[in-house]
């Protein structure tokens, strides 16, 4: 019962923040069809890079960082749960403070041309766009930090549920203001969209009853473990960040090419990647604690090596699909108006192969996660350390080869070696570890994908209108995965038999 309410939760989280991620998809897509990838769309994609998407970075690994340390202590005493929440916030959002000063005062310094190689009235026009996104990023810490007590609290929706309001409210900017404020305004609405995300945490603090007091205490047993673990969460849960962002930086050194291209992409990848990923480590990360203070040596270590397992038997077909369909999902979301058909080849690319790193990125988090239940961080910040090295090294062999499609294989190679290196440390020693079904879960997805990579050249001419598109694909993508799990049965799947056998029980 308590095993079936697990995977109810996590049913239920998917469920909300995938509905979250697509009104974010259909957002992305108004955008590119209201800026395309011309110049206004390239400062505000540098814009977003340098300041709000990093500040979400930031504030997702304090919540990571917090959800440990407020659940001891609410577990033991809601009073002293609640002080250090107060506690932490007031730290975090005193820090943010001097981050926004900080990063405003940069914008008036030459070295802001280090940013952008265009013209000075761009640059220019950059600067006014990053001090409005910087003005974001006490609300996204203060909104981050209360995701994470609630979390603490058994609140797990909330998470997932947040980003609906912005999301909805910047589409209706996009179909009603866009063309008559431009960019100019759009970045504006984003900023303000933020006040959205924080007000959606008002009906949890009234059913809890929080009653949170500022508070600065720096000597609180908790402060520098919180501080540390944050440090390194910072590095461990924005891999793909980095990589991509030495992604879109390097692509302009190389050949000029549109940094867009690789901006749609990310928005189309991390969102479809973070929903499972991220909706399972969400319920599953409290639970980490309790496995572990049960039985802190190799059972906790096999349970771990379970969740790996059953949750790579989703990602791998998904991941599949999406490399064979990179293009043709571009196109339908993103094509129109200013986004031509030269973007879609350009931005389809990239994501196909973005797609292909999505194991590696399931298996960073999760582990990442265990050690940090473990009260280790030096494992995870090595190892994505040594993925940062890595795709800074492939993408000056690869980019000048094969441009944008190179840059993206660095990172695909770089983070899916950052997983295999991270499960080989935490579990390489780890008896009664059985890597059979993984395997077996691997050659059904590479067959699986080889074989739809070869239908899709011979199916999809490229004159379909869009909804001819989407229903072959569609049907392609179901045909997909009737033949991996297929596939799976005839290898005998041992995660897939169990899941049949405890269904029928319950029928």
């Amino acid at each position: 019962m308590k095993e079936n309410r697990t995977v109810h939760l996590i049913s239920g989280v998917t469920l909300v923040t995938l509905f979250a991620k697509l009104l974010g998809i259909v957002r992305e897509s108004q955008q590119a069809r209201t800026f395309g990838t011309l110049a206004a769309a390239e400062l505000y994609t540098t814009a977003n890079n340098t300041t709000i998407y990093l500040y979400t970075t930031v504030a997702y690994a304090l919540c990571v960082a917090a959800v440990p340390i407020l659940t001891q202590r609410l577990r033991r005493d809601r009073r002293e749960g609640y002080a250090a929440a107060g506690n932490l916030i007031t730290i975090t959002v005193l820090l943010s403070l001097l981050a926004a000063g900080g990063w405003i005062a940069f914008t008036f310094t030459p070295w802001m041309g280090a940013l952008w190689e265009g013209s000075a009235q761009e640059a220019a026009q950059l600067a006014v766009y990053m001090r409005v996104m910087a003005l974001t990023l006490p609300v996204i810490v203060l909104t981050y930090l209360l995701v994470a007590l609630f979390q603490s609290l058994g609140h797990f929706m909330l998470q997932g549920s947040m980003s609906i309001p912005y999301n909805m409210a910047l589409i209706i900017f996009l179909a009603a203001g866009a063309q008559r404020l431009g960019v100019g305004g759009y970045v504006a609405a984003v900023a303000l969209a933020w006040l959205l995300q924080l007000a959606m945490t008002a009906p949890y603090m009234r059913g809890e009853r929080v009653r949170l007091r500022p508070a600065l205490d720096l000597r609180a047993d908790y402060v520098w473990t919180f501080l540390k673990t944050a440090a390194v969460t910072v590095v461990t849960t924005s891999i793909f960040l980095f990589c991509y962002l030495q992604d879109s930086g390097m692509t302009v050194q190389l050949s000029g090419g549109p940094v867009s291209a690789f901006y749609y992409a990310d928005k189309l990848f991390t969102p479809l990647t973070t929903t499972l990923v991220y909706s399972i480590s969400t319920v599953l990360f409290p639970k980490f604690s309790e496995k572990y203070t049960e039985g802190a040596g190799e059972a906790y270590l096999r349970y771990i090596w379970k969740v790996l397992r059953s949750t790579l038997l989703l990602i791998l077909p998904i991941s599949a699909i999406l490399a064979a369909f990179g293009t043709p999902i571009v196109r339908v979301l993103f094509e129109g108006g200013n986004f031509g058909p030269d973007s879609t080849a350009a931005t389809g690319a990239i994501f196909a192969v973005y797609a292909l790193s999505m194991a590696g990125f399931c298996v960073l988090d999760l582990l990442s996660k265990a050690y940090y239940t473990m009260e280790k961080t030096l494992a995870p910040l090595l190892v994505n350390g040594g993925i940062l090295l890595c795709n800074w090294g492939l993408n000056r062999l690869l980019g000048p080869r094969w441009g944008g499609a190179g840059l993206a294989a660095a990172t695909a190679v770089s983070i899916s070696a950052g997983g295999l290196v991270m499960a080989l440390l935490l579990l390489g020693r780890t008896g009664g570890i059985r890597t059979a079904p993984l395997v077996k879960s691997l050659a059904a997805a590479v067959v699986t994908g080889g074989g739809l990579c070869a239908l899709t050249g011979l199916v999809l001419t490229g004159l379909e209108s869009k909804l001819q598109l989407v229903a072959k694909c569609v049907g392609m993508g179901a045909a997909a995965a009737a033949v991996y799990l297929l596939l799976l049965l005839l290898l005998r799947q041992e995660d897939l038999l169990e899941l049949a056998r405890r269904y029928r029980r319950r029928g």
